[in-house]
């Protein structure tokens, strides 16, 4: 378990560190006129530092990488993520408005980086791919294996994934999004519908953003202040996201997971 607890630490404190140090890089852009609150300077930062953490993942081979579960073309599992996916959105950010509200530090960047060009890449497309390398596939993986409760692996790794993203309103989200992604890492012992199901997930959340910019745009707001369409919305994203979910625990269980 010490071996675990380290190695668990040892890539949190790594994935952290590049985050840390690649931020300085916004010093960079000062003599060409640029901020480090510019948004070409944010996406570039973001970008770098998600490669960097890509690499050295996969260098050290902290995650361990392979043809095998593509090989066995496990499409329908792949699928039903990314309908899974779109389907808990609202619910989840339903859920989340029901909350006391919490601090959005992170809102005001977010929408900078949306809103310039290589925005999407860097959100729906490098993010997801990083994000699941680092916390599923490095520290769920060692979790795993390391305890004897594989709930208790998963809800540990949901809530690292979680404070990582250092801003508290986008945390019950992103715990509830850990957790799910967890599960099917735990299913399948593939981060690759995780991946999916992630870039679903950050798709859908790029677009409700580009959609309806602002950081206190709420689902009331979206449907025109209409509560019953609100609760429409929430009761037909359910009906898309329980039979997927029953979907992901037929196909996961059929590949002997």
């Amino acid at each position: 378990m010490k071996k675990t607890a380290y190695d668990v630490i040892l890539y949190l404190v790594a994935f952290a560190a590049i985050q840390i140090i690649v931020s300085f890089g916004t010093l960079l852009g000062k003599p060409f006129g640029l901020q480090p609150d510019d948004p070409i300077m944010l996406v570039a930062i973001s970008a770098t530092a998600s490669i960097i953490t890509l690499l050295l993942f996969l260098w050290r081979k902290w995650t361990p990488v392979g043809k095998t579960y593509i090989q066995s073309k496990p499409w329908a599992t792949l699928i039903w993520s990314g309908v899974a996916a779109i389907g808990v959105v609202i619910p989840s950010v339903w859920l989340q408005e029901q909350m006391p509200a919490l601090p959005d530090t992170a809102g005001d960047t977010l929408q900078k980086i949306i809103s310039t060009p290589g925005g999407y890449f860097v959100i729906a497309l490098l993010a997801p791919v990083v994000e699941e390398v680092v916390f599923r596939g490095a520290i769920l993986r060692k979790l795993l294996s390391g305890m004897r409760s594989k709930w208790g692996a998963i809800c540990i790794s949901a809530i690292m994934f979680a404070l990582v993203h250092a801003n508290p309103a986008q945390m019950p989200h992103a715990f509830l999004m850990g957790w799910l992604m967890g599960w099917l890492y735990m299913r399948t012992g593939s981060i690759v519908p995780g991946v999916v199901f992630h870039w679903a997930n950050n798709t859908v959340a790029y677009l409700m953003t580009v959609a309806y910019p602002g950081d206190e745009t709420k689902l009331v707001d979206i449907f025109g202040g209409n509560e019953n369409a609100v609760w429409m919305s929430v009761v037909f994203s359910m009906c898309i996201f329980i039979p997927a979910l029953f979907q992901l625990n037929i196909w996961t269980k059929k590949r002997g997971r």
